[in-house]
């Protein structure tokens, strides 16, 4: 109820600010209207760094513009799993590094507080490092690159980038819009509760200048429950935008952007519940019995272990807050024949809480006791780019720049404490390790370039390179160690990364592209149990081909196909093995050999006047190298990679149809179907998720001037509890050697059904 009175407040606050606007602005046309292509077969991309065609990019490319991020109701990044069939967010604990993207089932598997990302972010023409944002909102499209990315970006990546473009100020008009979506646990069978609100302000403040406002409320009850007081888990998040543009000549471009988000979490986070329950068992290498069985543990306090399973048990309160701000200064300068770029950029997070393994493991009535005490952990990045294009239309187009970031991370000390209850009441501390003060420093400086060879009207050759060198650095102090807390880790790195293709016009708007490139993704340091020391991984270098067709049908439906394959060496993940006496060890390490390579189809824009349609399929065999040993000690080579599906659906389309002289009636869809996902390194199909459906939707009236709007909305209408995560030994095996099964599960995990308001001043 605290929630909902603060949303309507917010709903109420941001219609004020809309409606004290002058009378003239019911005039003026929205700026994300007025931006809009009049034909969606002029789709503009910045994948090159410029504005283009997307149908004249040499790159596989899923694109969403505004009107899909906003039929699809995309208001976080784990709602960009359903824009692109090649793309998996996954949010987990542990899988988030950097927005927690895989692209054809290449991502982050191997993680320490300096692990760089596979897939990287990019908010206006920003990187943001390991930074990680939750809610995207006044947003203007987002696109999805596939494959190594690095002689473009200041941004070097192995996988993917995700590049989002936020709406821009306009100095044409006036204009502001307030959307809200409204759902609550128990109403028309949700099963949690969420209220958004959006705002946006845009203001002219001369002819060639504007300011542009916006910000977003984002309150959500669940979906986890706390079984022994009945509450859902509360995470209220809050973020504000500024955007500043002026023109103060023809040739000169000034942007200044800042945003600051702002999240309080109680009992919220991502942790596990139980999926699967055995009978007793032993943990701590059988030092601990558990006589009286899980299940029944966690039944006396109301709690039914199962597929879909939220409940825990806790008597204990755990609040967390992170605190995330930025800002960037562009200045693009026309100094004919050529066009100067400066961008320079800052971001800061703050996070205190609890340690990963109160986040993970909550305080159910088992025998075995597993927590953090609180904790901070700060981040802090530093990016400058310089950057010279050329002119358009000429034999040689190209791009060139130099890119140099710092990121410092400071993570505290996380004790951890392990302690038996045999019964309640009584409390039995076996492990207590103080933890270790960590600071990391990751600079790097790069010099990047691309070009375009122009050899006739229809064929163009690229060529482009990037030479980086990296120094990436940890200091660590281990209270745990006495005789010898501290150590320092080291690793310097310098490579070559390139891409070379060609691409030929086989007719108007129609397109046929061949690449090769080899990527870069930085090292890492591995931070094993003391009294191991930490040790360095190395960087992850992939080898890239790709073999595509763009096409516009029907005169605004694009068409993109392509078939690819990529080759990873020193691949950064867990490597297992198995010794005489059949003991198992994992460690963080480099293996060759990991492969992707498959077929994707994608279709996005207008199909014809009143119906949209946007659709994609992805066969993606990523797999181990032979002789890969799982988790388990099972050889698991050529096998599928987790958390990669080898094949995913997805569709997007809305019709929309006159109702009255001045309403529109639509009805919008909303589906991605994927195939069995594995969720760890090994071959348990118990942690595997089967192949399912996710079906969503919208029904909803619009006026004819697409100013105002309401509907009814639907996600995950069949209730199907994908998790973001599971886990086996959960917290132990039994005596019988049979496996208790945790899984975290996520928004994405559980239905959810409400009304959606927008309105345009």
């Amino acid at each position: 109820m605290r929630n909902i009175q603060i949303t309507i407040a917010a709903l109420a606050s941001a219609s004020a600010i809309a409606i004290t606007a002058p009378a003239f602005a019911q005039d003026a046309p929205a700026p994300e209207q007025a931006a809009q292509p009049a034909d969606n077969s002029d789709i503009i991309v910045t994948a090159q760094r410029k504005a283009e065609k997307v149908t004249e990019v040499p790159i596989s490319i899923t694109v969403a513009n505004a009107a899909q991020l906003e039929r699809q109701q995309v208001n976080t990044m784990n709602d960009l799993n359903r824009i692109a069939p090649s793309l998996e967010i996954q949010q987990a604990p542990g899988q988030n590094t950097g927005g927690g993207g895989s692209i054809r089932g290449i991502g982050t598997q191997t993680f320490s507080a300096g692990a760089v990302a596979s897939v990287g972010v990019v908010v206006d023409q920003v990187s943001q490092g390991n930074a990680n944002i939750s809610d995207l909102f006044d947003v203007s499209r987002i696109e999805v690159l596939k494959g190594p990315q690095g002689t473009l970006f200041g941004l070097t990546t192995s996988a993917g980038v995700i590049n989002i473009t936020t709406n821009a100020p306009d100095p044409t008009g006036f204009a502001a819009r307030v959307r809200t979506e409204l759902s609550d646990a128990g109403t028309l069978g949700s099963k949690f509760g969420n209220q958004i609100v959006q705002g946006m302000v845009n203001i002219p403040l001369a002819t060639n200048a504007a300011i542009r406002l916006s910000g977003v409320a984002n309150f959500r009850q669940g979906p986890n429950r706390n079984a022994s007081t009945g509450d859902y888990n509360d995470t209220d998040r809050y973020g504000i935008r500024g955007r500043f543009l002026w023109e103060p000549t023809d040739r000169l471009t000034v942007n200044v952007i800042g945003d600051y988000t702002k999240s309080r979490i109680e009992n919220g986070g991502d942790f596990f519940t139980f999926v699967k329950t055995s009978g007793p068992g032993t943990a701590l290498g059988g030092l601990l019995a558990d006589t009286t069985g899980i299940t029944a543990r966690l039944a006396s306090c109301g709690v039914t272990p199962g597929e879909g399973n939220r409940d825990y048990c806790s008597d204990d309160s755990y609040v967390g807050h992170t605190e995330n701000y930025g800002g960037s200064l562009q200045v693009d300068y026309e100094a004919d024949p050529f066009t100067l770029t400066s961008i320079t950029a800052y971001r800061k997070s703050n996070e205190t809480g609890y340690g990963a393994a109160t986040n993970v493991f909550r305080g159910d009535p088992l025998e075995l006791q597993v927590a953090n005490g609180p904790t901070n952990r700060r981040l802090s990045l530093f990016t400058q780019e310089l950057r010279v294009s050329s002119p358009a239309d000429q034999f040689l187009e190209y791009t060139a720049g130099v890119f140099y970031s710092n990121q410092k991370q400071t993570r505290d000390p996380e004790t951890l404490a392990v302690s038996v209850v045999p019964f309640p009441g009584l409390v039995i501390p076996i492990v207590r390790n103080p933890g270790a003060d960590i600071d990391i420093q990751d600079e790097s400086l790069a010099v990047f370039g691309q070009g375009t060879f122009h050899l006739s009207p229809a064929l163009r050759l690229i060529a482009g390179g990037r030479y980086t060198t990296d120094r990436l650095s940890m200091d660590r102090y281990d209270y745990f160690t006495p005789t010898d807390p501290f150590s320092r880790t080291v690793l310097d790195v310098q490579k070559f990364s390139w891409r070379l293709g060609a691409q030929y016009d086989l007719a108007n708007d129609t397109m046929v592209y061949a690449t090769a490139s080899r990527g870069f993704k930085g090292g890492q340091i591995a931070i094993p149990s003391a009294p191991a020391k930490p040790f360095v991984v190395q960087p992850e270098i992939p080898t890239a081909y790709e073999l595509g067709l763009k096409s516009t049908l029907f005169g605004g439906w694009v068409a993109d196909l392509n078939v690819f394959y990529s080759k990873i060496k020193n691949f950064q993940a867990q490597q297992c093995t198995v010794d005489s006496t059949a003991v198992i060890s994992c460690v963080q390490t480099n293996i060759n050999g990991v492969k992707s390579r498959g077929a994707e189809i994608n279709f996005f824009g207008k199909v014809f006047d009143g119906l949209s349609l946007n659709t994609g399929f992805i066969y993606a065999k990523a797999t181990y190298p032979g002789g890969f040993i799982g988790t388990d000690g099972t050889n698991i080579g050529g096998s599928q990679l987790a958390y990669a599906p080898k094949y995913k659906f997805t569709l997007s389309g809305e019709y929309e149809a006159p109702v009255t002289s001045r309403l529109k009636g639509f009805l919008a869809a909303d589906t991605v179907w994927k195939s069995k996902v594995r969720y760890e390194a090994n071959s348990n199909d118990e942690t595997t998720f089967r192949s399912h459906w996710l079906v969503g939707g919208r029904i909803g009236l619009r006026t004819d001037d697409d100013r105002y709007s309401v509907a009814i909305f639907g996600r995950n209408l069949f209730n199907v509890h994908e998790p973001s995560l599971m886990q086996s030994d959960f917290p132990y095996t039994t005596d019988q050697g049979e496996q208790n099964i945790g899984a975290i599960y996520g928004p994405q995990s559980f239905r959810q059904i409400g009304i959606s308001l927008d309105a345009k001043f």
